[in-house]
C-alpha cells in the first residue's frame, strides 16, 4: 500500500541557497572545505617544522615600551559604544579605499565583534559603503537583499553561505546592524562576497541568462558545465551531489502560488537526504523564493512517500528552476512529479515528462559528480520506470589534455559573452550583462583553480577588484582570515615574492592592484577559546594558554593593554624595535581546523611588518557562538 505524507513547506521568499551543495550534510560539505585548508597547512609545515611554540628569549624591554607608547587602546570589542577611542585609527586608515580585516582563527567571538565594530566605525565615520566577506560571491550577494530590502530570513541566508565559520551570532548581529544602519539615514552599506569555491549557483545564473535572452552560447555553456562536473568528480576524491534541473515557464507561474510534489523512495541514505527543490530568481543576484527540503528530506530506507513544496512566485520573477536532488549516500528514486498553479494542475506534457516514462528525462538536465543518474525500469511508483540517483563515488583524475579542454570550455563561455556584449546590453542592460559575465568568470576561476593554473587567493583578489570596479568609487571593507589578507605568505623564504615559486595570499595581489589605497589589519591574541573543526570530533570549542615568550603575540600581551590597535608603519627604521617587528616571531594562525596534536605547527613565522600595515590585538578570547 502506498503511504502519503504531506511535508510542511518552508516560508516562501527565504534563503538564497543553491540546490544540492548547501544541502549536503555539514560534515560532508565541511570535509571538502577542510581538505582545501589541509593542503595549505601541509605546505606551511616545512618552514614551521623547527618551531614548537616553546618559550624562547623575550624581546628587549624597548619593544614592550614602544608598543605601550604607540598602541591605540580600545575600550571594548562590541559595537554600539561610540567612536571616541577609535578615532585615532583614522590616521592609520588615512585615504585608503580598501580596509582588509583579518582574523587569527575562524571561530573567535571577540575577533568577529571587533570587526563588526570596525565596520560600524568605517561606515559611520569614514563613509565606507561596501562590505565583502570570504564567502562565495553569488550566495553572499543574497544576504545583501535582506540588508537593503528586508527580503528573506537572515539566519537562513547565513547558512546559505555554506560554512559554519560565518554562521554565528556575531555575524548575524552585524547583518542586523547593517539593515538598521541603512534604514537610519546615517549612511548606506552593501554586503558582498569574493570567493569562488562553489560553481553551482554561477552555473545556474549563467544558464538562466543564456536561456532568457536567447543568445547562442547554450552549447558553449553545456561544455563549461560538463567541465565543472568532470572536475568535481576528481576533486580530491570527494563526491559532489546528484541533481536534476529543469526551467519552468515564468509566465505560467509569476504572481501565483505553486505546489510542487512528487514521490520519493530511498535505500541506505545514512548521510544527507533526497528531496525536491524549487527556486525563483529576480534581478541578478536576487533569489525571490527557494526551498530544497534540506530540513525534511527523505532519509534511511523508505517506501514510496509523497513530498511537497508550497510557495508563492512573486510577480517580479525572471527565472524559475526546479527539480530533484540527492546530496547524500545510498540511492534515491523519484517518480510522479506534479506542479499545481493556484490549485490547478500544470499539464504541458510536451515540456516535461514528470513521470519519467520517456527514453530520457525530458525537460531535465542531470548533473551527478560522484553519482549515477538515470532511468530505472525495475522500480516505479506509477507506470513502468522512475528516475534513480545513486551514490557511486568514482573520482577520476583527468589527463593534461582533458584539463586543457576544461579550461578552454570555461574560457570560451566568458569570451562569447564578452564578444556579444553590445547585443546583450540592448537586451538585458549593463547591470544584468556584467553580472552574467562575472558569474561566467567565477566558473572559469573554479576550473582554473581545480586545474592548478591559478590559486584561490589570486581569484579572490580578482573578484575584489571586480567589486571595486562596479561600486562607483565606493570604499570597501574586506573580511577574511589573516592568511588571506596578508601581504606575504606565511611560509617560504623571506623576500621570495614570485607567485610561481610560492603561492601568495590575496593581500599580495591586492597590494599590487591598489597600492596605498589598501590598508590591512592582522589580528592576534594571547590566550583563550575558539571554535574549530577537528577530524573525528567535529566542530567544538578549543582553548589555548598564554602565547610563548618570544612570540609576537606574547610581546603584544606584555604591553598589558587588553585590546589595542598598532600601526606597524610607525616601527622605527633601525634599532631593537625594528629588529623585532621585522624579524620572524611566531603569531598564532588557526583556520577552521585545530587539534592539540598539530597546535605546534599552527603559527605564522612571517615578519609582522612584511605582512600587515597594522595589528588588532585581544588579550583573551572566547568561542564564537553558532546560530
Amino acid at each position: 500500500m502506498k503511504r502519503s505524507a504531506r511535508q510542511t513547506a518552508a516560508n516562501p521568499g527565504t534563503i538564497a541557497r543553491r540546490p544540492g551543495k548547501r544541502c549536503l550534510s555539514r560534515q560532508t560539505v565541511f570535509a571538502v572545505f577542510c581538505a582545501t585548508l589541509l593542503a595549505a597547512y601541509a605546505a606551511a609545515l616545512f618552514s614551521l617544522a623547527t618551531f614548537f611554540a616553546q618559550d624562547s628569549a623575550p624581546p628587549p624591554q624597548a619593544v614592550i615600551d614602544w608598543v605601550r607608547a604607540n598602541a591605540i587602546p580600545l575600550k571594548t570589542v562590541e559595537a554600539g559604544n561610540g567612536f571616541e577611542d577609535m578615532r585615532p585609527l583614522g590616521k592609520t586608515i588615512g585615504d585608503a579605499r580598501i580596509v582588509a580585516l583579518g582574523e587569527a582563527t575562524h571561530g573567535t567571538r571577540e575577533f568577529f565583534q571587533l570587526k563588526h565594530r570596525m565596520v560600524e566605525y568605517l561606515a559611520t565615520e569614514l563613509g565606507f559603503s561596501v562590505f565583502a566577506i570570504e564567502a562565495n560571491m553569488p550566495e553572499a550577494y543574497r544576504v545583501n537583499d535582506f540588508i537593503e530590502n528586508g527580503t528573506g530570513d537572515p539566519k537562513k541566508l547565513l547558512k546559505g553561505m555554506y560554512f559554519w565559520t560565518w554562521d554565528t551570532q556575531e555575524v548575524l548581529d552585524m547583518i542586523l546592524w547593517m539593515r538598521k544602519f541603512n534604514q537610519s539615514g546615517r549612511g548606506h552599506i552593501r554586503f558582498a562576497g569574493f570567493d569562488m569555491q562553489s560553481p553551482e549557483v554561477p552555473l545556474a545564473n549563467v544558464r538562466s541568462f543564456v536561456v532568457r535572452y536567447d543568445v547562442a552560447e547554450q552549447e558553449v555553456f553545456r561544455k563549461a558545465q560538463e567541465s565543472v562536473a568532470a572536475l568535481r568528480k576528481s576533486d580530491t576524491g570527494q563526491p559532489g551531489f546528484g541533481v536534476v534541473t529543469a526551467t519552468f515557464p515564468v509566465e505560467a507561474a509569476a504572481g501565483k502560488h505553486i505546489t510542487y510534489s512528487g514521490y520519493i523512495r530511498t535505500e541506505g541514505i545514512t548521510k544527507g537526504y533526497a528531496g525536491l527543490w524549487w527556486r525563483v530568481d529576480g534581478e541578478p543576484g536576487k533569489v525571490l523564493a527557494f526551498d530544497n527540503m534540506q530540513d525534511r528530506g527523505a532519509k534511511g530506507t523508505t517506501p514510496w512517500t509523497r513530498y511537497e513544496i508550497s510557495l508563492d512566485v512573486p510577480l517580479e520573477a525572471k527565472n524559475i528552476n526546479f527539480g530533484v536532488l540527492h546530496p547524500g549516500n545510498g540511492t534515491a528514486w523519484f517518480d510522479s512529479l506534479r506542479v499545481e498553479i493556484d490549485g490547478k494542475p500544470y499539464t504541458d506534457s510536451s515540456a516535461f515528462d514528470f513521470d519519467f516514462e520517456s527514453a530520457a528525462p525530458r525537460g531535465f538536465i542531470t548533473h551527478g559528480a560522484g553519482y549515477e543518474i538515470g532511468l530505472d525500469k525495475e522500480v516505479a511508483q506509477n507506470g513502468s520506470q522512475s528516475l534513480r540517483i545513486k551514490f557511486v563515488r568514482k573520482p577520476v583524475k583527468p589527463s593534461e589534455s582533458e584539463i586543457r579542454n576544461f579550461e578552454a570550455a570555461a574560457r570560451q563561455l566568458v569570451e562569447q559573452l564578452q564578444e556579444r556584449r553590445p547585443t546583450l546590453l540592448e537586451r538585458a542592460g549593463e547591470k544584468e550583462t556584467d553580472w552574467a559575465v562575472q558569474n561566467a568568470r567565477l566558473i572559469e576561476q573554479f576550473v582554473e583553480v581545480k586545474a592548478g593554473k591559478k590559486t584561490r587567493d589570486e581569484c579572490m583578489a580578482e573578484n575584489v577588484e571586480w567589486i571595486a570596479a562596479h561600486s562607483s568609487g565606493a570604499k570597501l571593507v574586506l573580511w577574511a582570515h589573516n592568511g588571506h589578507i596578508a601581504y606575504r605568505s606565511g611560509y617560504g623564504a623571506a623576500g621570495n615574492q614570485h607567485k610561481n615559486d610560492i603561492p601568495q595570499p590575496m593581500g599580495w595581489y591586492l597590494h599590487r592592484m591598489f597600492g596605498k589605497e589598501l590598508v590591512n589589519f592582522g589580528f592576534a591574541f594571547n590566550e583563550g577559546s575558539f571554535r574549530a573543526f577537528e577530524m573525528g570530533k567535529g566542530l567544538h570549542e578549543s582553548t589555548v594558554g598564554p602565547a610563548p615568550t618570544g612570540s609576537l603575540d606574547r610581546a603584544l600581551a606584555d604591553a598589558k593593554i587588553p585590546i589595542l590597535a598598532l600601526d606597524l608603519r610607525r616601527v622605527p627604521a633601525q634599532g631593537p624595535v625594528a629588529e623585532f617587528f621585522r624579524g620572524s616571531h611566531a603569531s598564532r594562525s588557526i583556520g577552521a581546523m585545530y587539534s592539540s596534536s598539530v597546535a605546534k605547527f599552527l603559527w605564522n613565522m612571517t615578519p609582522a611588518c612584511d605582512s600587515y600595515d597594522a595589528l588588532l590585538f585581544v588579550e583573551k578570547t572566547t568561542a564564537a557562538r553558532g546560530n
